[in-house]
Order: structure tokens, then sequence, then C-alpha cells
């Protein structure tokens, strides 16, 4: 424990009473080094002993790459880092693996310090989107939040030691250090500062009143099946159904299509391999209801070291409702929607949601959700 620091206390005496420890799972930083370190494959348990994985030994003369191995391990320590027991549960340790992400993406955005009060608000939101907290009173509340504020500046802490974050407890921020940026874009395959990016239109067609488009920025060197991820995170889509792109008269799509379509493997090929500026091309999601979009490809750039790729950077309209029949379908839903009341009409409006409506374009949400991607 002296060597790695953990700042464990063997045999505690408090209160002039000595309490034994009995195992090293009651050494709660010792703990959560081992728990990396496991989550990383660079120790495995064998009976009771923890041994080196073999492969992974080299690591330690290579401390780029052990960093990016613990960095790509990280949103995978959710019980590590936030154990359970009689006295505390852990939200943000049971949601870790998305929260993190969002956590290192919103520290990605921002060039100087990010507020640690900011980054708690969005674990909170993470949260509240996934558990009903609607009974819950102001100070049961108030309790929630403070709990995901010390679980925030643990999930930051362990950031701290690894290198890649500055965790200012006296200014209550947090900040990426350039190892930081590095790594995160580097494990998550975006685009480094100077590497080519594509600026694409996508516009789904048959579509008016209003039209429904999104203006997204993508890494040049992003797979056909991530373009894919984008398309639907920007547009609202939930990826429930089938697609495929068209190119030159050749289609990609999954793996699982092509025996039975003759589609090409979409991971095998990038975008900036296969388009260039003033190209269109197609891509068609859901063949049931057959909602075609048109890819334009604006214009082509090289990445801006202050901006996370991939980026929406416009629209207009919503997203249709999954399953409402394709264009024409959509067409009278709207149609319904804008009509007088009718049971038929509450009946779809509560089918689609309440909040629903047909013009609405929440831009700082498609980008939020583009650039998890």
């Amino acid at each position: 424990m002296e060597l790695l620091g953990t700042g464990d206390t063997i045999d505690p005496e408090i209160g002039g009473r000595v309490f034994k420890t009995k195992s090293s799972e009651e050494l709660a930083y010792l703990t959560r080094i081992v728990g990396w370190a496991k989550a990383a494959r660079l120790v495995r348990v064998t009976g009771t002993k923890l041994v080196p994985v073999k492969k992974n030994a080299a690591l330690a003369k290579r401390p780029l790459d052990l960093v990016l191995v613990l960095l790509e391990a990280y949103p995978r320590l959710g019980k590590p880092l936030f154990p359970r027991n009689t006295w505390r549960q852990s939200l943000v340790g049971d949601e870790f693996t998305d929260i993190s992400q969002e956590l290192t993406t919103r520290l990605l955005r921002s060039a100087d310090p990010c507020p640690l009060d900011e980054l708690c608000d969005i674990a909170c939101n993470v949260i509240e989107a996934r558990y009903v907290l609607t009974g819950l009173t102001a100070l049961q509340h108030d309790s929630l939040r403070r709990t995901i504020a010390v679980d925030v500046t643990i999930a930051m802490a362990a950031l701290h030691v690894l290198g890649v974050v500055v965790l200012n407890r006296e200014a209550d921020s947090a900040e990426l250090t350039d190892l930081g940026r590095y790594a995160i874009r580097r494990i998550r395959g975006m685009a480094q500062p100077g590497d080519p990016v594509l600026q694409i239109r996508v516009t789904l067609a048959d579509v008016d009143d209003p039209p429904v488009w999104r203006q997204v920025v993508i890494p040049a060197g992003y797979t056909r099946d991530r373009v894919h991820g984008v398309i639907q995170a920007a547009m609202g889509w939930q990826n429930s159904h089938l697609h495929m792109f068209r190119i030159a008269d050749r289609e990609y799509g999954p793996t699982y299509l092509d025996d039975e379509l003759e589609t090409l493997d979409e991971k095998q090929f990038r975008i900036g391999d296969l388009v260039k500026t003033g190209d269109l091309t197609g891509y068609e999601y859901d063949f049931g209801d057959g909602w075609e979009h048109e890819l334009a490809v604006e214009a082509s750039a090289v990445a801006d070291a202050a901006t996370v790729y991939p980026e929406c950077t416009g629209g207009e309209g919503a997203c249709p409702p999954e399953d409402c029949g394709g264009p024409g379908g959509f067409a009278d839903f709207k149609e319904l929607l804008a009509g007088p009341p009718s049971p038929e009409r509450e009946e779809m409006r509560a089918w689609a949601g309440e909040d629903y409506d047909p013009a609405h374009f929440d831009l700082a949400a498609a980008n939020a959700a583009a650039a998890s991607v």
C-alpha cells in the first residue's frame, strides 16, 4: 500500500480501539485499484491469489498504452468505485457505463475547467431519465443530489490519479489534461486535431411541412456502421429496424444481411474512402416503413482541437415516431394531430407522446446524442 500510495490503514485505531483488518476488501482504495486492474485485464484471480495477465504484462513498460487500456476500462468501474453495502447504494455506480461517457464527453467539450456542479447535473439527468423519482420529498431529492455529487467527485478523482484529469478541490472543478484529451479521442476512435472530417446534410425523403433534416460533421475515418449510429442519434431514431447504405450502385449494411440482400459489410468501409464533397448517397432505415434519407456531402475540413466529433450543427423538424407507416403514414398522423379533437386523435397523441410536436427540433440534444457515437 505504501508503494501504491493508497492511503489505506491496516488495523486502524479508532477511539483508542484497534480494529483488525481481516480482508483486503476492507481497504477501500486498494480495492478500487485492484478492481480497475481486473477490469483492464492487467491482473486476474487464481484461487486466493492475484496474478498478472501475461499477455498484458508488457504494458508496464509502455506508459501511454497502459493509460489507454485503463481508460478504456473506466466505464466498467461501477462496482469497484462505488461498492454496495448495507448503508450505501450508488445510482451513479449502477449507471456508470453511460454516466462515465457523458462526463468525459462534457470534459472534452470544455476548453476550461468544468464545475463539478455541472458534472453533477449531467449525472442527475441520466439518473432521472431512468428512475421514477417524482415521489421523492424535497429532503430526499437533496440527499440524493449530495450523494451523486460525492460519487461524481470520486469518479473525477480516479481520472485524476490516472493523469487524464486535473481535479481542483478548492475550485470544485475538473479539467482534462492534454493526455486526457488525446486518450479519450483515441479509445473512442474520434478525430484527433487535424484529421479530416466531412459535413453531411441528412434529409428525410418525401417529408415536408416541416421538412426533417440534420447537418452533421463526421470524422472521415468513421466506418459506415458508425455513420449509421450518428444518423440514428442525430435524427432521433431508436435503431430498432434494419438499415442499408446505397453508394454508387453498391449496397452496404450489417454483416447479417449479406446472404439475403448481398450487401457489403459496412464495418469494412470508411466513409472518407467512399465519398467526397458534392456526392449524394442514400440511406434507408426500416424496410417496412421505408424511410429513405438523402446524404449530401456538403464540405470537407480538418478537425478542430476545441470541437468534439461527431457534431450536429443544424436541423429542422422532429423525427417521425417509429412504426408510423412511412412518409404517407407520417403525413396522415400530422394531419390528425392538427385536426379537431377526436378519440382517434387522442389515441394517437397518447401513442406518440403527449408532448410530440412535428416542428420541434432540439439542436443541443441532437448534438449531445451524435457526440456519444
